[in-house]
């Protein structure tokens, strides 16, 4: 078998076991639209629901991702449907993500506060800009020691190869409707006045972040001020700025909720449990999909509530 026919043989391979992933993915997808007792553990009894938001925060519509702003919105309403669910806690371990899917986490965590269900952040690693965004929504944050957090503030990243164009001899023809269409664009400079377009925008986002910070923590816009210019701290001296309320493990946090439901030391804790071929087949996924694609079709948007060291 000579060289060309073992490169098309091995890409046909890897045609077909995409399209089994694929299918296999919406299979997946179809089973997490239905009951919320399918999905989480066989305990009865009232108890404490948990979500887990682990990784960049973003709409993809990928279900298979616990950082998907849909799937996360829909948990959270899937939990507080349930009759046994007194209290949440939502375990972060994020960077942040995009403006507009943080959001929708956070004003959904606002909107189960209001039906008088507790929810109590838990920080892991990381919980930093949109992973602290979405925990100020809570009516309690509990983070560790050394949990990285903070970084509250906005971003927006465009890289410039007009040099790199220029020494290769690639040029750009682009017709275009209007003189902003082509904003951060990567084969010429910014504009003075895009620079300016670009701004406004990072700023009204900012102060929305400020702001919903300030409604979530029960605290003025002044006090918050000092720590928003984007730096990051840790949970101990999170919680010395009172951007947190205490400092402790998962279980410290599952503990705060039984608190604040007034539930026993020993209720039940109903987790968003994955199957073990679920498990494997999120694994398949990260590794099937290149690294390139992956950033071009999930990763990118304009302004983002994002950690990026």
């Amino acid at each position: 078998m000579d060289k060309n026919r073992r490169i098309l043989i091995a890409i046909l391979v890897i045609l077909v076991f995409a399209v089994v992933l694929a299918i296999i993915q919406i299979s997946i997808t179809m089973q997490r639209q239905t009951t919320l007792g399918t999905r989480i553990t066989l305990t009865e009894g009232p108890g404490v629901g948990v979500v887990r938001v682990y990784g960049r925060i973003e709409s993809t519509g990928d279900m298979l991702s616990q950082a998907n702003a849909d799937y996360v919105v829909k948990r959270l309403d899937e939990l507080a449907q349930d009759s046994r669910i007194k209290a949440i806690v939502v375990r972060i371990n994020s960077p942040g993500g995009t403006v507009a899917a943080t959001q929708e986490i956070y004003n959904k965590i606002l909107s189960l506060k209001k039906k008088n269900i507790p929810v109590v952040a838990s920080m892991g690693d990381l919980a930093a800009s949109g992973g602290y965004y979405i925990a100020s929504a809570c009516n309690a944050i509990v983070a560790n020691y050394g949990t990285i957090t903070g970084s509250i503030g906005v971003i927006a990243i465009a890289p410039n190869l007009r040099g790199l164009f220029e020494k290769l001899g690639i040029r750009m023809n682009v017709i275009k409707s209007g003189k902003y269409k082509d904003i951060l664009a990567s084969y010429r400079e910014l504009s003075p006045e895009e620079l300016q377009l670009i701004q406004q925008i990072i700023d009204t986002s900012y102060q929305k972040f400020v702001h919903d910070v300030a409604v979530g923590r029960n605290m003025a816009v002044s006090d918050i001020m000092p720590y928003a210019d984007g730096r990051v701290f840790t949970g101990s001296q999170a919680l010395e700025y009172k951007l947190v309320d205490e400092l402790g493990t998962f279980e410290d946090a599952v503990n705060k909720a039984r608190q604040l439901a007034k539930l026993p030391e020993d209720s039940a804790v109903y987790e968003d449990t994955a199957s073990p071929f679920e498990r494997i087949l999120a694994t398949m996924s990260s590794l099937v999909k290149p690294k390139l694609e992956q950033y071009i079709n999930t990763n990118y948007s304009l302004v983002e509530y994002s950690y990026l060291p």
